[in-house]
């Protein structure tokens, strides 16, 4: 399982209301809600909303105990954010942390924008976000109540993710009344339905504007609970391996993943149209009843055109970021080294996927990781080698972009990051956990982007199956 996928869903849960802003009155009170996947619990989240004169303050903190391919992880985050009387926010920080990784914001309104700065692995980086009006996710279900909603209502709003470090549309859907019973006790509550970047959720809403419980793809399920038993060890975790659980099981085996050149699928639930990058130069697609039919190969990089570094087009994937920090003058001087006198892309290409390949140790990481981070640390998962290859190879003056997808391995799809370079007029895939160049056709892809793109696939995790159709 790509493990961010877990924290960002989290993160991503939110009630919304109409975008029309008016004054609200928000209760000073606090609250906690246990995190379960398939009756497992993995974490809890603790809420508290405050009011500081004309502004509201809202706390949300939340603790993750998970295992990663045998790995024990533990994931926390800490968001606190404060707002006008309107919601709209004004100031947050929020930072995650795990064993060795940290990642850390903080934002201030100005006008219409949010200036943002980040912190990671001792590097500073700033950016300014346009909000005209955004509210922070543990502000909505305040809001919504304010907006007295009735069963088919339809609701928008926008959201800022301190995660993403983007503002997102969110559209509700007011469903009906309903009556939960949780700790013995009858709660009145409406149910509403969210949907934010192709995911849906449900959530239960009491008349103060509080959760009681909360259902977030991909299975993750949120539902009040007294201190006392959301503080409870979470007894569930080492029984559930999350990269295992939501991994894909075909229909039969195939022999000999990484030696492969070509595959094909059947891959019902995964349809072309829904948002997501599933066709590239080395996965075909064909619509199916149900599904599509993908056919994936593995290129003869002997025949792709020959490219002289640097390059400059296509400028996009040359560009330095939050978590591709391509200017930074540690990756520079790394990827200098390791491409030394080379001019050859795909010479050079080839040099830094053997070089992330044999300096990460590999392991299941809980982190939202930057490429400065993971030089620093040279340890994790998919994610961390394909944000510092990226990082590298942009360094290097070669076009780089992150796929993510699924990848088999042992048996089943385990959802995984891998990188595509712009050679010779076309993309080429790498996977630098694997040490390959090009990646081998098990790699399928659903989507290609960065932290903010990457998860729209949390649309289709657990709801695709697969079918081997052929593969040589």
């Amino acid at each position: 399982m790509h493990k961010r996928f877990i924290a960002v869903a989290l993160l991503l849960l939110a009630c919304g209301g109409k975008q029309t802003f008016k004054k609200v009155d928000v209760s000073a009170s606090e609250d906690w809600m246990g995190i379960y996947i398939n009756n497992a619990k993995i974490g809890y989240v603790y809420s508290r909303q405050e009011i500081r004169g004309d502004s509201y303050r809202f706390i949300q903190k939340s603790t993750m105990k998970l295992e990663l391919l045998g790995s024990d992880e533990e994931f926390a985050t800490n968001l606190v954010a404060v707002t006008d009387r309107d919601l709209n926010l004004e100031e947050f920080t929020f930072d995650i942390s795990s064993r060795k990784h940290t990642f850390y914001a903080e934002g201030k309104r100005e006008g219409e924008v949010i200036k943002v700065k980040i912190e990671t692995a001792g590097r500073t980086e700033t950016k300014e976000i346009k909000a005209k009006d955004a509210l922070i996710a543990p502000a909505l279900a305040s809001w919504v109540a304010a907006q007295s909603p009735k069963p088919g209502d339809k609701l928008n709003v926008t959201v800022f993710e301190p995660t993403l470090l983007k503002t997102l549309p969110v559209s509700i859907n007011v469903i009906a009344p309903e009556t939960l019973t949780v700790d013995g006790k009858r709660i009145p509550v409406l149910k509403m339905e969210t949907h934010m970047m192709g995911l849906k959720s449900e959530a239960w809403v009491d008349s103060t504007g509080s959760s009681v419980k909360e259902i977030q793809q991909p299975g993750i399920v949120m539902i009040r609970e007294s201190r006392e038993k959301a503080l409870e060890a979470v007894s569930g975790a080492a029984k559930l391996d999350l990269l295992s659980f939501f991994a894909v099981r075909p229909d039969s085996a195939i022999q000999n993943p990484r030696e492969l050149k070509e595959l094909k699928l059947k891959v019902k639930g995964l349809f072309a149209d829904e948002g997501l990058s599933i066709s590239s130069s080395t996965q075909k697609v064909k619509n199916i009843n149900g599904g599509v039919e993908l056919t994936i190969t593995s290129p003869d990089t002997s025949r792709i055109k020959r490219s002289s570094l640097p390059m400059s087009e296509p400028a996009e994937f040359l560009a330095s970021s939050f978590y591709i920090q391509t200017g930074d003058p540690q990756i520079k001087r790394t990827a200098a080294q390791i491409v030394g006198d080379e001019t050859d892309a795909m010479s050079a290409a080839l040099k830094l996927v053997s070089w992330v390949y044999r300096n990460l140790r590999k392991r299941a990481t809980a982190s939202v990781p930057s490429a400065v981070e993971v030089l620093e640390t040279r340890e994790g998962d998919c994610n961390e080698h394909a944000i510092l290859l990226a990082a590298l190879a942009r360094a290097a003056g070669i076009p780089t972009k992150i796929n993510v997808g699924l990848v088999y391995l042992n048996g089943a799809f385990y959802y995984h990051a891998w990188n595509s370079f712009f050679i010779g007029g076309t993309w080429v895939t790498a996977d630098a956990t694997f040490g390959q160049l090009p990646a081998d056709p098990t790699h399928v892809q659903l989507h290609e982007g960065e932290l903010d793109e990457q998860a729209r696939v949390l649309s289709v995790v657990g709801e695709i199956e697969i079918d081997v159709v052929s593969y040589r």
